[in-house]
């Protein structure tokens, strides 16, 4: 049966986890119909891979070790908060990265080439983002407090390990699970 599937950098720092519920606390209060990601989900996706047949998924951690064994701990600031797929038209609410930007970007680019040649889809563009609520309905004046809230330093983040996630959807929400986790060099 196929496991609904994706490659992520997870969020833990308890500092940057209150600085970014405080946000969601902000925008939800906002007249918009929003459903904010849960704490334990709060992530930076590399790849995303969808439904993918259990057999190839030692295949992608297979990838995933020989890819990331030449990637060393890197640090990211999360900065800001933007729309997808505008700020006057907002389905996704997130959060961008400012420093670290290239270093994510080198990983998922690598990772988006070799899992291309097992038949995954190439992204047609790595935008680093940690996506903190999903529009649900009305937009209200949500559009304002995302602007008010463009620039909102949310602090740093040391990524030292990727993980390979699988995601349950329910009907309260999804539930992220790890199946693989590699952890990047030191410094």
């Amino acid at each position: 049966m196929p496991i609904r599937s994706f490659i992520a950098i997870d969020i833990e720092d308890p500092e940057v986890i209150s600085k970014i519920l405080s946000i969601q606390e902000e925008i939800c209060s906002s007249s918009a119909k929003l459903k904010p990601v849960e704490r334990e989900n709060l992530h930076l996706t590399l790849k995303f891979l969808g439904e993918v047949e259990e057999g190839r998924l030692t295949q992608v951690m297979s990838i995933m070790d020989d890819i990331l064994k030449k990637f060393s701990q890197f640090r990211m600031k999360l900065k800001g908060i933007g729309a997808f797929p505008t700020i006057n038209r907002p389905n996704v609410v997130w959060i961008g990265a400012e420093e670290g930007r290239e270093a994510f970007v080198r990983v998922a680019s690598e990772l988006d080439r070799a899992l291309s040649k097992m038949g995954f889809q190439r992204e047609k563009g790595i935008e680093p983002h940690l996506t903190i609520a999903r529009v649900k309905g009305p937009i209200g004046n949500l559009p304002e407090i995302i602007r008010k809230l463009s620039d909102i330093e949310i602090g740093y983040i040391d990524v030292r390990e990727v993980k390979l996630k699988k995601s349950t959807l329910t009907p309260r929400g999804p539930i992220y699970g790890d199946m693989h986790v590699v952890k990047l060099s030191g410094q």
